[in-house]
């Protein structure tokens, strides 16, 4: 039986040394099935006798689950740096202590990143009352607490979240966006709003669980590990991105019409001034053509002979291997299928360049803009494994953190064993093992006036009841009749 198989499963993690990431894994699925439990209980056709059991079940489901919590705090590595922000006084003229000077916008930020009033009390080193008194001088009371969204608008958010997203987005991803767009909402109605929005594929949601391992870097900016994603090549679309090893922030993420070294270069260059001009020490990359020239920038700014970028086969690159699971899941199928079906009908030829050329057109922003508003996600959703900070606030703790060298441009010790750096190897396998990808650029004569002429009549980024395909075949109208007038001009 299912739940008994939940329950051996609990008696073995309490009885070994299960990885912590492994039994969160666990806890997660206990929860679903209390959910589960309660929801046969509520059926109209059930017993009186079978409910009461129903109900003592779930009684002994909570309990495990608070156990099984319980174990899980008390092994919870503590990874998360506790910062200290020194805060400046200022005489004010009258008898006593000095005054704090806290700027309106240092409050907005570290609120906008999740920390509560009295955690930012801690981290500026000043009283609770302090805070609360510089809280209402500059009118920030509205960002206390959650936001009361009316159910149909976040039933809307969350439907638009998905639409882009695909069915099988999970509820922290969706937490994530909603913070992302300013939005404070309660766990308990995002997921009964998802329940409400796509209750058919709550279950499918559930069963996709990556069991993570346990990394380790000493620092934000330690580590960056770089790749390509390829599940849109074939047609000719690729997907670059980088992520910050210690605290998974997602530093770019970007789709492009080609593969080219000075594409990621100046995605990279973006990401590093995106943040203060603050380089990271050290890269992991594949043997790509594609990294060449971030390469050869990582040891112009960080020195030769010390490891600033490290080679290696995509098997090393386990980081980003599973931020690319949570792409393809939450971002690249949905347009992998749409794209396939558009080839079956008949619309799409993958070997046809005009055909790629206006697919390119409408598409490359449509998915960029599912890339954002995912990146946005990923980097405010919470991780259970490190006392629920998100990505965001992890970069932000050990950036402040005052041992940290690399907030001052400066370098951090070189690794024991500077091949293995950033190597997880429990990691996923990777998907790909083609380090040399070549996509050649898709060129239509006279393309850049075409390009001109289709975004005049029509928005790539428009609203679509039929995910693009309506705004593809409109624009492809207009393009083969535009290159028919060129040619016959």
């Amino acid at each position: 039986m299912f739940l008994e198989s939940v329950l051996d499963n609990v008696e073995s993690i309490f009885q070994s040394d299960v990885d912590l990431e492994v039994a969160e894994s666990h806890a997660e699925v206990i929860d679903q099935s209390i959910r589960l439990i309660r929801s046969i209980s509520e059926c109209a056709d059930v017993e009186t006798q079978d409910k009461m059991n129903l109900n003592t079940l779930a009684t002994v489901f909570t309990d495990v689950l608070s156990l099984l919590h319980h174990r899980n705090a008390i092994r919870s590595p503590t990874t998360v740096y506790e910062i200290k922000i020194e805060v400046a006084t200022e005489a004010n003229g009258c008898p006593g202590r000095p005054r704090f000077v806290i700027r309106a916008e240092m409050l907005e930020e570290l609120r906008e990143l999740g920390f509560s009033w009295t955690k930012i009390g801690e981290i500026l080193g000043v009283s609770r009352w302090t805070i609360h008194r510089r809280v209402a001088e500059y009118g920030l009371e509205n960002m206390t607490g959650f936001h009361h969204l009316p159910d149909e608008e976040l039933d809307e958010k969350v439907k638009e979240f998905i639409l882009n997203h695909g069915c099988t987005t999970g509820q922290c991803y969706v937490e994530g966006y909603l913070k992302s767009v300013g939005l404070r909402i309660q766990r308990k109605r995002i997921r009964e709003s998802m329940a409400r929005v796509d209750p058919h594929n709550t279950a499918l949601r559930w069963g996709i669980v990556i069991s993570r391992r346990q990394y380790q870097v000493p620092w934000p900016n330690s580590l960056w590990h770089l790749d390509g994603h390829h599940s849109l090549i074939r047609w000719k679309m690729v997907i670059h991105g980088c992520i910050d090893g210690y605290s998974r922030r997602i530093m770019f993420l970007r789709c492009s019409a080609n593969n080219l070294a000075e594409t990621v270069l100046e995605l990279f260059l973006d990401a590093v001034k995106m943040d203060g001009n603050l380089w990271p020490s050290r890269i992991r990359v594949d043997k790509g053509v594609e990294n060449v020239l971030v390469c050869d920038a990582m040891v112009q700014a960080r020195g030769e002979g010390r490891g600033s970028f490290i080679a290696g086969p995509s098997t090393h690159n386990q980081r980003i291997e599973r931020l690319w699971r949570d792409v393809f899941r939450c971002v690249c199928h949905l347009y992998y299928y749409i794209f396939y079906a558009m080839e079956s009908t008949g619309i799409l030829d993958a070997n046809n360049p005009v055909h790629l050329f206006t697919l390119h057109l409408i598409f490359i922003p449509r998915i960029n803009k599912a890339l954002d508003e995912f990146r946005e996600a990923f980097n405010h959703h919470k991780v259970r494994t490190e006392r629920n900070c998100s990505p965001n606030q992890m970069w932000i703790n050990g950036m402040f953190h005052p041992d940290n060298p690399l907030a001052h441009a400066e370098l951090d010790e070189e690794p024991y064993d500077l091949e293995m750096y950033g190597h997880d190897p429990h990691g996923p396998s990777s998907v790909g093992s083609d380090n040399n990808v070549i996509v050649e650029a898709v060129h239509l004569p006279h393309d850049n006036l075409l390009t001109s002429f289709i975004l005049e009549t029509i928005d790539p980024l428009q609203q679509s009841h039929e995910m693009g395909v309506d705004i593809y075949t409109e624009a492809l109208e207009m393009v083969v009749l535009k290159i028919d007038e060129l040619t016959n001009s």
